[in-house]
Formats: C-alpha cells, structure tokens, sequence
C-alpha cells in the first residue's frame, strides 16, 4: 500500500472506529488515532498487548477490536479503583494493566455480542502471533504467555486451543500451587473491580518476582539477557513513550508576569510596523524564489487535489437549500392532491429536504520568523505554499501571516528605555515587526509571488509570540466566516533576548499562554505545529513535525487530522 493509500486508510479506520468507541462509551471526548485511545488531544496509556498495533501490518478489524477493547476500559473501569492498586515496576504495570483489560472483556463485553467477539478474536490473533514468534523460545517468554494465557482462559471462561494447551502444560503445571489461588480468586471478583484489582496487584508482584528472578539467572548468559530484554522492550514500552520523540517545549510561570497580577506591559509601540513582506524584496529575487519553491513542489508526489477534498470533507457544514418536488417519497406535497384524485397511479407526490454542503470556514497560518527557523525556511515554504492551496481550492478562506522582529536586542525600544533612565517592569522591550504574506481576500494565485517572500533570509529576527497571536486572531474575527482556526508555525518558545533580559524567562511565554485562552473563548480554535518541537506547553492541540523529514503526502494528512480534531463531528 503506497503512502496515500495508507494515509487514507488510517484515516478513515481511525474516523469509523473513534464514532463506535464514542457510541459504546457514551464519551464525546474520546477519539481514536493509529490504534491508541485520547481523551480529547491527551493520551491515555494502555498496556494490555492485544490492545496495542502498529499501522503498518494490521487490518481494519484489528483496529476496530482495539477499539471496542479501549470503549470498554472507558465504560467500566473507575480510574481511581485502577491507580489505587496498581504496581510501580514496570512488569508488574503490565500484567496488572492486562487482568483488568481481561476482566473488561468478560464481563461488560457480555452485553455487546459484536464487541465481545471482535476483542476475543483480537487476543487469539495476538497470541497465535507470539506462539510463532521467538519470544516463546525463551524461559521468559514462555513464563508470560502463560501467565496470560491463563489467566485469560480462567476469566473470560474462553477455551484454549490444544495447541497452546500442549505448549504451556508443563510451565502452567508448575506455577498452579503458587498462583492457583488468585486465579481462582480473579474469576470469582471479576464483577467487582476493588476486589479483583488488589487480587491482580498481588499476582502481578508474584510473577514480576519470578521474571525478576529468571532474567537474574540468565544475566550470566549475555545473548540470552539481550534476547529477553528485547522481550520486555516490546512489551512494556508504555503507548505514552510510542509517540515521536520530539523534545517538549519550555514552559514556566513568569515571576514578573504573576507580580504584576498577569498584566502584560509594553515599553513602547513607537516603532511596531505591520509590512507586506514582498515590499521587503526585490523584484528578480523574489521570482527567483518563486522559482524555487516551484522546483521543490514539483518534485514531492503530492496530491493538491485530492488534499483539497478531504479539506472539504473537515470543514463543510451541512445545510438547507429548499426542496425538491415531484418525488416518489418523501414529505407528502399538499399541491398534488388533485393530481392524484384524478390519476391515483401516479406516485410523483411527494417532496424531500435539499441539503448541501458549504464550506464557511477561515484558516490563518501564523509563522514564527525567528532566527532558529531560517534553516527551515525552503521546506517550510512549500508546505504552507502547499497548505494554502489546497485550502483555497476547497473553499477556506486563507491568511498566511509572519511575525518577527526590527531589529535584535532591542533595538530602538531598547535605547530609548536606557535614556530614560531603566525603568522598572518595561515590559516588552523591542520593535515588533508582523508580516503579510498573503492576505484573505487575495487568493493563492494572485499572491503566489508574495509567498515566495518565505526565503528571504534578513527577515528573520527574534519573536514574541504573545501579541502575534493576539494580532492574527483579530484579523481573524474581521472575516465573515462562521468558523475560525489559526495554526501558529513555530520552532521554540518566545524568544526575545532584549525582553528577556530586563524581565524573566518565561515573562513572554507566560503571555502567549493567556493569550492563547483568551482566543479560545472567542471561539477561535487554535492549534499549534510545532518544529522539531512538541508545543503542547502552549497549545492544547498540537502535532509536531520532523524538518529534517521528507514531505510526504502522510505529512499533510497529520496536520488534517490536526485540523479536524476541532470539527469532529
């Protein structure tokens, strides 16, 4: 399966299964993504095996049984019960994660037939895999895919096959008098939560000892240890560490900001500027650019078309455009009544609703030109160049705004402060300068050439996030659309050392935090792409790209996704 093809199977796999978790747990703040369960943007870990996939290797059943398995952890397991009982090592976290993900299959999955087929079929699939995997060549192996096994069978009432009956006689055997009574006491608890999480706690620590013991034994073999220890990698590595490894932004509260109860000063707004970002190239350079841009599309295999499309699929909104007469079924058209006193065959009576989809929506793109993003500036031009596209041809109504600074260190804010004396709490000491790369009511056609400004190297400075924000959001509001959404584009925190320096560290990050709420309230969503970066310190929906990455159509579809999580329907 090529990228697009992947990209859109996931896609639409993680759209069907997220509505059946939300339908059989009852929470509207659940969603499904690559197999792994959010409450709204915040991952929520489970280490049950059977529950956890990969994208590559799986089919949209094995998907839709992890789901179900993941709506009945949100259905009837209480939280509080689970952490109360639940082990600190990493072992133990597991097993115990498993006998409650076991003890959910056996007894709410009973009321869902579907469901409790789709999760049973998805554990026999898990472990007819680890049965032929060379996990079960070891003693540890062996030792786990019983316990689980087991425990599994005595549970859910389910029967082995005699395959793995054959396979774990011998190790089973000799683990029934040291286990044999939480065994029998899980099965008789299974429908009080309480009471089976502190049997499954205690049995957890029972067999994290003896896998405790059995690695201790085998450290004299090195190849062995690597081999069982590539075992627990795979196992116990929690879904909260699967995602990419992405450095997290700083964050910290301001003691300035909080000082001054959380109000945000400027020095001076004498020498701020707002500036079509072209006026700041030359003519031939900025073709040359173009030109460039151009050349690098060119070369990605990326659909505009078929981008454009699920845009439109995200952002349409359904609605009344009429009727339509002379049906075969529908609302009964009262005008008809004569036609069919005096032709009763005729069935052409009736009238139905006409609805279409329209796309009322605003899409503004905040780009941080901060010096740090000067390296990224040529892949970056032809991903917000290609995202702007698409949007237009579906029907957004687009914005792609810079923001950055006059100069560095402070500039002319700056000297004028030290005239005066270095008054206490300046608070935002440089020339903010914001950027118009494209603006609404121009489309992408017409100012094309004017993004290609993108590449030009002087126009990064420093950045303070806070007022860019705040700036953008109320060009947003300006528009007529009935929906708003504005992606910020950045690679760190607000950075400005002249700021910085007569206040705290976090003095401008702690306003772009307020800030971002503020905006939230009026109904803008916000979103962040961070990077190399994980944003979510400032923004609660965020998704972090790798600049070093190629652009592949999967790019695009995960900020889709990222798009979409504010318009789930």
């Amino acid at each position: 399966m090529n990228d697009i093809a992947q990209s859109l199977f996931q896609q639409h796999t993680d759209e069907l299964c997220g509505a059946a978790l939300r339908a059989i747990s009852g929470r509207t703040d659940a969603h499904f993504r690559k197999g792994r369960l959010y409450l709204d943007d915040t991952l929520v870990p489970v280490l049950a095996p059977h529950l956890r996939l990969d994208t590559g290797n799986h089919t949209f059943n094995d998907f839709r049984a992890v789901a179900d398995g993941l709506a009945l952890r949100l259905l009837a397991s209480d939280r509080a019960i689970y952490d109360a009982s639940c082990p600190d090592d990493e072992i133990g976290r597991l097993l115990y994660d498993f006998f409650e993900q076991v003890r959910l299959e056996a007894t709410a999955a009973s009321e869902w037939p579907g469901v409790r087929a789709n999760v049973q079929a998805r554990f026999r699939a898990w472990a007819q895999g680890f049965e032929h995997s060379d996990l079960i060549e070891t003693s540890l192996g062996i030792l786990l895919f019983t316990v689980m096994l087991t425990v599994w069978s005595r549970v859910t009432g389910c029967v082995l096959s005699e395959a793995q009956q054959d396979l774990l006689e011998a190790t089973r055997a000799g683990m029934a008098s040291e286990i044999g009574t939480e065994l029998y006491a899980l099965r008789r608890q299974r429908e009080d939560q309480q009471a089976y999480a502190r049997t499954a706690a205690q049995l957890a620590a029972k067999i994290s000892a003896n896998l405790a013991a059995e690695i201790a034994l085998d450290a004299r073999e090195q190849k062995r240890e690597r081999d069982n220890r590539s075992l627990f990698s795979l196992l116990l590595t929690p879904d909260a560490q699967q995602e990419e490894g992405f450095d997290v932004a700083p964050a910290g509260q301001s003691r300035v900001f909080d000082q001054h109860q959380s109000s945000y000063r400027v020095f001076t707004r004498r020498y701020d500027r707002v500036e079509l970002a072209a006026t700041r190239v030359r003519r031939a350079e900025l073709k040359q650019f173009r030109r460039q841009m151009d050349e690098d599309r060119a070369a990605l295999s990326i659909g505009v078309a078929q981008l454009a499309k699920l845009f439109r699929r995200i952002f349409r909104i359904p609605q009344d455009d009429g009727w339509v007469f002379g049906q075969e079924e529908g609302i009964l058209d009262g005008r008809t009544l004569s036609q069919l006193v005096a032709s009763p065959a005729e069935t052409r009576i009736f009238r139905q609703d006409q609805v279409i989809d329209r796309v009322d929506q605003a899409v503004t793109i905040l780009l941080d030109c901060s010096g740090s993003m000067r390296v990224h500036a040529r892949r970056l031009s032809v991903l917000l160049d290609t995202l702007l596209r698409a949007l237009g041809m579906a029907g957004v109504q687009t914005e792609l705004l810079g923001f950055t600074t006059g100069a560095w260190n402070g500039g002319r804010a700056m000297k004028d402060w030290q005239r005066q004396g270095k008054p206490d709490y300046p608070g935002r000491l440089n020339e903010v300068c914001h950027l118009l790369f494209k603006q609404a009511d121009t489309s992408w056609s017409r100012a094309r050439l004017d993004i290609a400004a993108l590449l030009k190297n002087d126009l990064y400075r420093e950045g303070v996030d806070g007022e860019a924000v705040l700036w953008a959001s109320q060009r947003l509001l300006e528009q007529s659309a009935r929906r708003r959404t504005l992606i910020v584009v950045s690679d760190g925190c607000p950075m400005d050392s002249a700021t910085q320096y007569v206040n705290d560290d976090y003095y401008l990050a702690s306003h772009l935090q307020q800030v971002v709420r503020q905006t939230m309230v009026q109904g803008i969503d916000v979103v962040g792409l961070g990077v190399g970066l994980d944003l979510s310190a400032y923004y609660a929906r965020s998704l972090a790209i790798d600049p070093q990455q190629a652009l592949t159509p999967a790019v695009f579809y995960e900020i889709a996704r990222l798009l979409a999580g504010g318009h789930r329907r």
